[in-house]
This record gives C-alpha cells, sequence and structure tokens, in this order.
C-alpha cells in the first residue's frame, strides 16, 4: 500500500479528540441525530427488520454471484452478510426503488449535503482534491471529466475552475443545489445514461457503496471512457483497522444506503478491463478506536488519543484506513 499525504494533511482524526473534531462543524449534533432517525421509517416495529413490501431479498453475492454466504450482523433492520468467495460485505435487503424513491427524497441525503458544505469540511475537501489530482496527473492528461454521487457539488466547485465536468446526483434537493451554482447535474439511471462525447477521467467519491447494480453502472459509465482514461474512487474501506474492531458500531455500517462494502479486492473484481495504478489508504481513526477501547462513546467521547497503542501511519501503510483511494485505467 502507498504511504499517503493524505492522513498528514486532511484527516483530524490522529490530531484530536472526536469531541473536539465534532465541536468543529456547525449542526454535528442535528445531522447525527437525523443519520439515526431516518432508517427508522424502513424498519417494521415488530421484527425490528425493514418492512417487507419495502424490499428486495437478494440470494447471492452481488459482486461475484456466488451463494456461499454467511450472516454477520443486523443493523438498522439490515442483514449484513458476508461473501465467503470475495470477501464483499453486503446488505441481504435493499430498498426497492419501484416502491421508495430513497436516493433521490430523505433528509438523510440534505444532511451529508450539509457536512459536506460545512466550511471547516469544504476546507480540508479541497487540500484532498489538490492532493489527489497531483497524483491523478501521474498517469494521464484528462480534461473531461464525470463524476457520479456529486452531493452538493462541492467537487463540482473545485473542479470546474480547472477543467469541463459534467455531474450527476439522484438525490433532487442536492441536485438541484449544484444545478443553481451553474453546474450540469445529471440525474438519469446509471445503468442506462448516455453521453455524445467521451471523458478523460470518471470520478466517484465515497459514492460507490451506495450502488444497487454495480457492474451495471460501471459497464455502462465505462462505454463513455475513452481507452487510457482514468477511473477514480474514493471508498470508505472495508479493510479498516476501525471496521475489523468495531464491527457492527463502526459509522459505515448504514442499513438502508450502504448496501456494500469494497476494499481494493472487491474493487479490482468489480473493475474488469482495467488495471489498477495506485491505491493509498488514509484516515486512522484512532479517535474513534480512542474512545471504542476506553468505554466511551466513539462518535462524540474525548479520550486522549491512544499513540501508545496505535501507529497511525502503520495504519495507513498496511491498508487500514478508513478510506482508500484507486486509480484505475482503461485497457
Amino acid at each position: 500500500m502507498q504511504v499517503s499525504k493524505l492522513d498528514e494533511i486532511y484527516s483530524l482524526s490522529s490530531k484530536m479528540t472526536r469531541k473536539e473534531m465534532v465541536q468543529r462543524y456547525a449542526n454535528y449534533t442535528e445531522i447525527d441525530i437525523s443519520h439515526k432517525q431516518e432508517p427508522m421509517k424502513y424498519i417494521d416495529q415488530y421484527t425490528d427488520k425493514v418492512k417487507s413490501e419495502l424490499r428486495i431479498l437478494r440470494d447471492k453475492c452481488p459482486l461475484c454471484s456466488s451463494k456461499n454466504i454467511s450472516f454477520l450482523f443486523i443493523k438498522h433492520g439490515f442483514d449484513h452478510m458476508l461473501c465467503n468467495e470475495c470477501d464483499l460485505i453486503f446488505t441481504l435487503q435493499v430498498l426497492d426503488r419501484n416502491k421508495i424513491n430513497f436516493l433521490e427524497v430523505g433528509k438523510e441525503g440534505e444532511t451529508y449535503g450539509n457536512v459536506k458544505s460545512d466550511k471547516t469540511v469544504n476546507e480540508f475537501d479541497r487540500k484532498k482534491f489538490e492532493l489527489i489530482f497531483e497524483q491523478l496527473k501521474q498517469y494521464a492528461n484528462f480534461e473531461r471529466i464525470f463524476d457520479f454521487g456529486s452531493q452538493a457539488g462541492t467537487f463540482l466547485d473545485w473542479a470546474s475552475e480547472k477543467y469541463s465536468i459534467i455531474g450527476h446526483e439522484y438525490h433532487e434537493i442536492l441536485r438541484k443545489i449544484g444545478q443553481k451554482k451553474g453546474h450540469t447535474v445529471l440525474g438519469d439511471k446509471l445503468e442506462s445514461i448516455q453521453f455524445d462525447k467521451e471523458f478523460d477521467l470518471i470520478t466517484c467519491w465515497d459514492y460507490i457503496d451506495h450502488v444497487l447494480n454495480p457492474h451495471e453502472v460501471i459497464e455502462n459509465l465505462s462505454k463513455y471512457l475513452k481507452k487510457g482514461g482514468l477511473f477514480f474512487y474514493a471508498i470508505n474501506n472495508r479493510d479498516s483497522l476501525a471496521n475489523r474492531i468495531m464491527h457492527v458500531h463502526s459509522p459505515h455500517f448504514i442499513g438502508p444506503h450502504h448496501t456494500m462494502h469494497y476494499g481494493i479486492e472487491q474493487l479490482k473484481l468489480l473493475m474488469k478491463g482495467y488495471e489498477l495504478m495506485y491505491v493509498e489508504s488514509y484516515v486512522s481513526e484512532l479517535n474513534w478506536l480512542s474512545n471504542w477501547l476506553n468505554f466511551r462513546n466513539p462518535e462524540f467521547g474525548d479520550t486522549p488519543l491512544m499513540f501508545e497503542l496505535f501507529d497511525t501511519k502503520k495504519i495507513c501503510e498496511l491498508g487500514m484506513g478508513m478510506k482508500l483511494n484507486a486509480i484505475f485505467k482503461k485497457l
């Protein structure tokens, strides 16, 4: 795993306690309450599982199609499963988009947009974009970009200063925010969206775990990426140390929305016809881990960071940071 500058420059998790970190963000408590309350509207109070009339059941791994799967835990009423063939973690149930437009509406989407638009978060994100694009430029030249999972358009804001970019966002309110800023933000189905041009670069920031039909989406989008073009992912890392230690209590397991949990090996399975050029891991989540190991609330506790136990640089070097970036080149 490549040594990343991002944990030092972008991440606050190894610089301050969670309590100190949370206090830097406006309306964080409101956002946290929303994230915890919103999934309840999908839950049957008698079974504590997602309502049968709202869900579709998977009978095999959505990445490799194996039926050799095992139960891990329940989170937000969704059974989380492990594929014993490809190690993907995924939800057995997914919400039926024909019955509930959960991607297009919902307060959880709005609150995430608020998080990304927060001044402090936005400043750190812009630093992150700069560093990542320095890396991307080592593998190809690019001018035309397609970005999907564009939320309120914070990446589009940055990228449009330098490049020609088209965004995509299902959530209606977030899409309109981006459009009001002057960006082109589409809402067509990614499995069938069409373009009259090719792109040099496709980007996906913290969104692939929301995609219900990843093979169909990547196959379709790849039609519009030129040969030798780059496909970039920033993902919530399935293999992070925080996930491995906290399991069901990890913040990345969000039943209704994060339906598939990828590490680099799972991304490589998804990206057929591509060559992996670069991968890096960052965000040690030392403050979460320090709280968890001291019986404190992992999100809001103020446990001193446990540098005596954890080497944050080593966590990232071993590919166990909470975030992971990957660059693929189309063959």
